[in-house]
């Protein structure tokens, strides 16, 4: 975000400072074909002897899964009629742990937290808007994203299943860290938070006995997001000025590769893509000592995503 101070102390003191800140004025049935992972006994009477039947299910509805995440971040602000004034893009390592209920016919949910962290590269110029400066030191960045899915597993054939979900979601994004980046260059570290609803289509196909991908895609509608700006950690002085963002709609698409190699244990290989947008905040005061000092905005952003999750699934 890039800010515009309205005091000339302050546009003096900041004038190559914050790049990132912009300122302005399932049922089962008992047929073993059917639904795999049971076993079945007849029953008859043979003489005397009584033989009852019985289904046992020994293919599991819950899963636990775990593992690694490695992806990318392309993030750009919209400023017009200064494109690409604060970009950021790097790889980042990270882990992620879920879980589900996923039963045919029956009642479908998902819980899953991601957490990522690393540096990335910012490119873009200082307040002036002509000056390139490009780093990645003190470029430090943190995300989280936690979600819960509830939906119905339809049970379409013998192989493939769709499931339709809604739920609840929140992301967290730590920008950068405060200090100096460069000769008479401030980063200002920014907090992003928001909710959204997710809304989207799961679908199981079972390729083999061992074999399934289980593609998976919907819509993020964003809600009460905000974004802070910590403009005290570099001096006590300041205020840590709060903008409402605008919310706008995000996507996800992933296309799950699972390999069965016992009852219970599976490993997945996950790609995945993301997309996600910001609308520009309201304008906010920034306060020096509790005198009004400036004022800025968050300006409208994008951000792809993509990258790879790798990891296991226990099934009990």
């Amino acid at each position: 975000m890039k800010a515009k101070f309205a005091c000339a102390v302050i546009i003096s003191m900041f004038l190559s400072a914050s790049p990132g800140i912009s300122l302005a004025s399932e049922t089962q049935k008992s047929d073993p074909v059917v639904n795999e992972g049971t076993t079945e006994t007849q029953s008859r009477d043979v003489g005397n002897t009584v033989y009852r039947s019985e289904t046992q299910n020994i293919f599991a509805n819950q899963n636990f899964e775990f593992g690694l995440m490695y992806w990318d971040v392309d993030y750009k602000e919209d400023i017009s009629p200064q494109p690409g004034k604060s970009t950021e893009n790097g790889w980042l390592p990270g882990f992620y742990l879920g879980w589900n209920y996923n039963k045919k016919n029956a009642v479908y949910s998902k819980i899953f937290l991601e957490f990522s962290f690393g540096d990335v590269t910012y490119a873009g110029t200082d307040q002036s808007g002509t000056i390139p400066i490009t780093y990645s030191a003190n470029n430090h960045q943190f995300f989280f994203r936690g979600e819960l899915n509830i939906g119905y597993n339809f049970s379409i054939t013998r192989s493939i299943s769709i499931k339709p979900y809604v739920g609840y979601g929140y992301r967290y994004w730590a920008r950068g860290q405060t200090g100096f980046v460069a000769p008479n260059v401030i980063n200002i570290q920014e907090r992003y938070y928001w909710n959204y609803v997710p809304v989207g289509i799961a679908t199981d196909f079972k390729i083999s006995e061992r074999v399934f991908i289980e593609p998976n895609a919907g819509a993020r509608f964003m809600f009460y997001g905000k974004m802070e700006a910590e403009f005290s950690d570099f001096d006590p002085g300041y205020n840590n000025p709060s903008f409402k963002l605008g919310n706008r709609i995000g996507y996800y698409a992933e296309i799950p590769l699972r390999y069965k190699f016992s009852q219970h244990w599976s490993v997945v290989v996950k790609p995945w893509y993301a997309y996600d947008e910001i609308g520009q905040s309201d304008t906010v005061d920034i306060t020096y000592m509790g005198t009004t000092v400036g004022s800025a905005y968050e300006p409208p952003s994008r951000t792809h995503q993509y990258g790879a999750n790798v990891g296991f699934v226990v099934s009990y």
